[in-house]
């Protein structure tokens, strides 16, 4: 009895690729397989990002003193307790077990369709730069009035961004490339 926890929680892509176990059909860990993550990705995040939601997934990992679970890591309990700090970042939060995918929705705010409408009538072209999966980023850009169904747009994920923009030679951002 007793031990440790270690939680993390952050953008679905990033945290179930560090991830080996998911809590399953009632509460049964199992193994959490590449071919399970496609799956989920398919069937669970990307129909939320369509829809403009952020995914969030959390995860644990357990360090027990006793006999531990495929999902758990054995410590000495005469030593106190596990050394994180020698483990390093990277061990702690490797071989997860995730158990929660949430979808986020940040809404638009009200007068933001107002003002990319108002500044599209001045002449200025909106461009939206963010951080977000490309389908939540896509969902958002609608909603905002940055892009319409049916009009003719690019939506970049950042390493095609950068590519198209950067210098091939000197890596270096260049202003012809942006216009």
């Amino acid at each position: 009895v007793g031990g440790f926890r270690v939680y993390t929680k952050g953008a679905s892509e990033i945290v179930m690729k560090k991830c080996s176990f998911l809590v399953g059909e009632g509460g049964k860990v199992e193994a959490f397989t590449a071919a399970h993550q496609d799956r989920l990705v398919q069937t669970v995040i990307e129909p939320m990002a369509k829809d403009g939601l952020r995914t969030i997934s959390i995860a644990y990992r357990d360090f027990v003193p006793g006999k531990a679970d495929k999902n758990q890591v054995h410590y000495d309990p005469s030593t106190g307790e596990p050394n994180f700090e020698t483990m390093g970042e990277d061990n702690v939060i490797a071989n997860m077990t995730c158990f929660c995918v949430v979808g986020i929705e940040d809404p638009v705010r009200d007068e933001v369709p107002a003002a990319i409408v108002q500044c599209q009538r001045a002449g200025i072209t909106v461009r939206m730069v963010t951080g977000d999966n490309i389908n939540t980023a896509r969902a958002i850009a609608t909603k905002c009035g940055i892009i319409k169904p049916g009009d003719n747009y690019l939506v970049l994920e950042g390493k095609e961004f950068n590519k198209r923009v950067r210098d091939p030679h000197t890596n270096e951002i260049r202003q012809d490339l942006l216009d």
